[in-house]
């Protein structure tokens, strides 16, 4: 039995390194009837790159000479395009000419290198037409991103059909498992299928605009992008806030610039013994020498409340749309301003104050000139 074991062990060893011998002599056997092949592939890539090296580089200073200043970064975005596909293209080619079994492969990589340049001319003037048509038709950023956005998918989706059918390869099938899924990941992804939803609803609701100045829930900020996912708002922190679309789309949003010149309140109390009208006549004064606010339609100065110690003013005008962005430090601004001026014409602002009545004055005898009982009786003061 002893003698079976060993035996066995002895032949396992000889099987492994047998197995082993063999896979060295077929890598060696390999890169001895692929090597040279491989080096000259090597050697081709290097002369490629370095033609195209050297034929950019005049294209660029020819580009620089002839084509105007405006279109020179479309220009040069093109031929570098062209130019690395068409040396992709002949590296895939020639390497594919040198090893026998990937000959057949050379037509296929010929028919979709033509392929991919027609689909990049194609989306060229697809997104030249969409830009020309969004003008036309008055629309605005958010509507074309959506336009290019559902364009750019069909047409990519379309190219990576018509790439694998031209090695005989049917995403038919493929696709109908994706669709099966798709399912099982829908159901695993609401949040995003909901802002997805969501964007293209703004989108085509269009409640602001690219560049307008907003107010959603605790966020305010101006619209930066709005993309199928989130909303993006520059803060006057310039902090760039993005908010999901559903949380968009289900909030109240303020827009503050939809409507042109944003009208502005500023609360002040003076107190009560002061005029109304020489009040009037000072803060008139300050909203009006103000530089950045409008004159047309007039500034106001209405009465908003009689409080308990003061009465309570409001202070109304008007800013541009192109102040909407810094209405904030405005409305400080008058507000300041608006102090020292009712100061500097003799007014005084109005603070709580409360007044305490001591019926008897029991216990402060060694504090009084005269006996609690001696006191006159407090009289009631109202405020």
């Amino acid at each position: 039995m002893a003698n079976q074991v060993d035996t066995s062990r002895l032949l396992g060893v000889d099987t492994i390194s047998g197995i082993v011998d063999r896979a060295w002599t077929d890598t060696a056997r390999a890169a001895a009837q692929y090597g040279p092949t491989l080096l000259l592939a090597l050697a081709l890539v290097a002369l490629y790159s370095l033609v195209f090296w050297i034929i950019s580089r005049v294209l660029h200073g020819a580009v620089k000479r002839v084509v105007p200043p405006d279109a020179r970064s479309v220009t040069h975005r093109i031929l570098r395009v062209v130019l690395r596909l068409t040396l992709l293209m002949l590296v895939l080619i020639s390497v594919t000419a040198l090893f026998p079994p990937l000959t057949r492969y050379g037509p296929a990589i010929f028919r979709v290198y033509a392929l991919l340049l027609l689909l990049y001319v194609g989306w060229n003037l697809l997104d030249h037409l969409l830009h020309r048509q969004t003008l036309r038709w008055g629309l605005d950023a958010s509507l074309e991103l959506l336009m290019k956005n559902v364009v750019r998918v069909v047409w990519a989706m379309s190219g990576i059909y018509l790439i694998f059918e031209q090695f005989n390869v049917n995403l038919l099938p493929i696709l109908g498992g994706l669709g099966v899924l798709g399912l099982a990941v829908g159901f695993a992804a609401q949040d995003i299928l909901a802002n997805l939803i969501s964007g293209v609803t703004l989108l085509l609701d269009r409640p602001f605009r690219i560049g307008d100045w907003i107010r959603v829930k605790d966020q305010e900020g101006q619209v930066s992008g709005l993309t199928l996912r989130t909303t993006r708002i520059r803060t006057r922190d310039n902090e760039f806030v993005s908010i999901p679309n559903k949380d968009v789309a289900g909030a109240v949003v303020v827009n503050l610039t939809a409507g042109g010149p944003l009208r502005l309140n500023v609360l002040i109390g003076v107190e009560y013994k002061e005029r109304v009208e020489d009040v009037r006549r000072i803060l008139l004064d300050v909203m009006t020498a103000h530089p950045r606010t409008e004159k047309e339609p007039a500034p106001l100065l209405l009465v908003r409340e009689l409080s308990a110690s003061s009465v309570d003013v409001i202070m109304r005008f008007w800013v541009s749309e192109a102040n909407i962005a810094s209405y904030p430090v405005i409305s400080m601004q008058i507000r300041e301003a608006a102090k020292e001026a009712l100061q500097a014409g003799g007014m005084s602002l109005p603070f709580p104050h409360l007044q305490v009545h001591i019926d008897g004055a029991k216990g402060l005898e060694a504090f009084l000139p005269v006996a609690p009982e001696r006191l006159p009786l407090p009289q009631r003061e109202e405020h």
